[in-house]
This record gives C-alpha cells, structure tokens and sequence, in this order.
C-alpha cells in the first residue's frame, strides 16, 4: 500500500482533507469538505498515480 511513487498522491489526499476540516471550524459549514472527501479519498487509496 505504501509504494514511494504513490506517496505524493497520499500526501495530497491528507492535506484536502486537512483543508476541508480547517474550513469547518472557521465557517462552521461542512460543504468544502464533503467535496474534499469525494475527491481526498480515492486519491488516498488510488493503485495508479494521479498526481505527475
């Protein structure tokens, strides 16, 4: 699961994430970060690489 040419797609999947969540405690609103799921989560488990 931990392939090095894998890892820069983990580590921007993480920080979506992580964007999405920053955005519901200052707004208090949780649409950014459903959006940031849908697309942080595949990215994160993702076999291919999608990030060049």
């Amino acid at each position: 699961m931990w392939k090095k040419e894998l890892l820069k797609n983990k580590l921007y999947a993480l920080v979506l994430i992580l964007i999405g969540l920053v955005s519901i405690l200052i707004e208090r609103d949780g649409t950014f970060f459903i959006f940031a799921l849908m697309i942080g989560i595949p990215l994160f488990f993702a076999k291919d690489n999608w990030i060049m």
